[in-house]
């Protein structure tokens, strides 16, 4: 038998299979970590002054490109309705702990990925998030205001842009 035939029958998928669990075992290191992180109460730590401001900024422009209102940003940091909207009123941060900051970072990815993807029109960001997604039986702003839901919005556009956005 051919080398080809090897590679293509033995090797590749063996390979493929190793970089499969790999990324299975990274996933559950990473969620072990988190919780552990949770447990300790590293992530209720507040945020320096200058990275609240940063991260703030960044997470309610990310919020704007995808079209979300206040109530359902909120939703999605674990902050009370409210919370968002005095922060934006008065100029204030909306990151306050490292966790609120955990559940901001993949809605940033979000928007970054969905420019890179939607070649830079928030309209068609804005309306991606409002329409029916067949690949979650909902709408993706839906999707977002569940547990782990902003998370699973990320996987699912990083999936259909492949190698092309590295967020």
């Amino acid at each position: 038998m051919s080398f080809e035939f090897w590679f293509a029958t033995v090797i590749l998928p063996g390979i493929v299979c190793c970089l499969a669990w790999a990324a299975v075992l990274l996933n559950e290191w990473h969620y072990k970590r988190q919780r552990a992180r949770a447990w300790s109460g590293e992530l209720h730590q507040p945020l320096g002054q200058e990275d609240a401001a940063l991260v703030s900024k960044a997470t309610l422009r990310a919020a704007a490109h995808l079209g979300l209102p206040d109530p359902v940003l909120a939703t999605i940091l674990g902050l009370p309705a409210s919370g968002v909207e005095q922060a934006r009123e008065n100029q204030t941060p909306v990151m306050q702990d490292w966790l609120t900051l955990e559940r901001a970072a993949p809605l940033i990815r979000l928007s970054r990925a969905l420019d890179h993807g939607l070649g830079g029109d928030p309209e068609a960001a804005e309306s991606w998030m409002r329409s029916h997604n067949t690949a979650f039986s909902a709408r993706p702003i839906d999707v977002l205001q569940t547990a782990g839901g902003p998370q699973r919005v990320l996987d699912h556009v990083q999936g259909l842009l492949g190698s092309s956005c590295s967020v």
